[in-house]
């Protein structure tokens, strides 16, 4: 009984802790998100050319 109350609590916990991060990644958008962002300069230019348009 335990043991199930612990796991259930661990798979809702990295549920919610994944959904969580995901919406932050979202809401800084494309490029800010990306792990390559900072070395990653044309393809970054490619984003904001093509959203100004």
């Amino acid at each position: 009984m335990v043991a199930s109350i612990v796991i259930g609590a661990a798979i809702f916990g990295y549920a919610g802790w994944t959904l969580t991060s995901y919406i932050r990644k979202t809401k800084k958008g494309k490029c800010a998100s990306c792990s390559l962002a900072k070395s990653c300069v044309t393809a970054c230019n490619e984003v904001a050319s093509s959203s100004s348009k």
